[in-house]
């Protein structure tokens, strides 16, 4: 006998949220870590970075934390209501924790511009364009068009209310706004790599410059996998929720939903997967140590178990009461 269809998207989300939660609580622990090591830190800004990277983590906990409970108030068949509202507390705790890279924009642009004070940085270190690109741009994006999306769908999710179009059409939205974040967030780290100062290159990040990606083919398809890639399945999603945003009585496809997630995570499970067989080509770069080893969104390889039985479903619309 066959397995039904919901019962692996079923499936498939509870491997997406515990893979959520366990790699969140990973991340708060390495936070918790490096806290830990900073006693010496006399600096404002640099325990404003601190503190809010350790409270994010905090914010996102509770997030995995309300979303699986939502799940399960969900499957046992328990009253909608319940359900709704740990579904609306774990979409304010996201937001409170894209909320937390605000500090790390204003350090950005203010290391990017060499204006001192406040944190401990040193005269070089982070001064010029490139620190404004691959600090202060993709942080300021995400600590403001992810806390309004979000925020805003909150607000439309409320368990007495009668229609749910505001609901359907706010998700959509914060669905393209997670997809502009990922492919902003990656494509600064690239472009910084090309104009990383030379004298990073024999301290920190020796991979740099644009012969970077001309010299080594693989660096070049994980560019353009980065770049374009991403770019295209964001406009890809955008496409598909566009008429549920426009008009959400029509439904929202659940197959497109499905390629859209089970491509994300192929674009995460590939980069890993060539990292783990040919290491660092042409030497460690900005963009590799912060996706390998600075990226709390690893978690998302698990998106295809998702994905994929959405992809499967009998059901490809699905349409919320209005």
């Amino acid at each position: 006998m066959k397995p039904d269809k919901n019962s692996l998207i079923d499936v498939g989300l509870s491997i997406v949220l515990a893979s959520w939660l366990v790699y969140t609580v990973y991340w708060f622990i390495k936070v918790i870590g490096w806290v830990t090591e900073a006693s010496t830190y006399t600096y404002v800004i640099d325990w404003a970075l601190e503190i809010a990277g350790t409270f994010g983590l905090v914010f996102r906990i509770g997030a995995c934390l309300a979303a699986i409970l939502a799940f399960y108030s969900f499957l046992k068949g328990g009253e909608s209501s319940k359900a709704v509202k740990f579904v609306g507390l774990a979409i304010a705790f996201e937001a409170f924790y894209f909320l937390c890279f605000a500090p790390s924009a204003f350090f950005g642009f203010q290391a990017g511009l060499g204006l001192s004070g406040g944190h401990s940085l040193q005269s070089g270190q982070g001064g010029g364009l490139w620190f404004i690109v691959e600090t202060g741009i993709p942080t300021l994006v995400e600590s403001i068009i992810m806390p309004a999306s979000l925020l805003k769908l909150r607000s439309k999710l409320t368990p007495a209310s009668k229609s749910h179009k505001g609901t359907v059409k706010w998700a959509s939205i914060a669905g393209v706004s997670y997809l502009i974040v990922f492919w902003l967030t990656y494509v600064t780290q690239w472009i910084a790599t090309f104009i990383q100062p030379e004298s990073y290159a024999s301290t920190y990040y020796p991979g740099y410059g644009i012969k970077y990606i001309l010299d080594h083919p693989l660096n070049m398809f994980t560019f353009l996998l980065t770049s374009v890639g991403l770019l295209l399945l964001t406009i890809f999603f955008f496409w598909s929720a566009l008429p549920t945003i426009r008009d959400p009585s029509a439904g929202l496809n659940l197959r497109r939903v499905g390629i859209t997630l089970t491509l994300l995570g192929g674009y995460f499970i590939t980069i890993i997967t060539l990292f783990r067989i040919f290491g660092t080509v042409g030497d460690p770069s900005i963009w590799i140590i912060f996706f390998m080893y600075n990226n709390a969104d690893l978690w998302c390889v698990t998106l295809p178990a998702l994905g994929i039985p959405m992809i499967l479903t009998k059901h490809p619309s699905m349409r919320l009461s209005t």
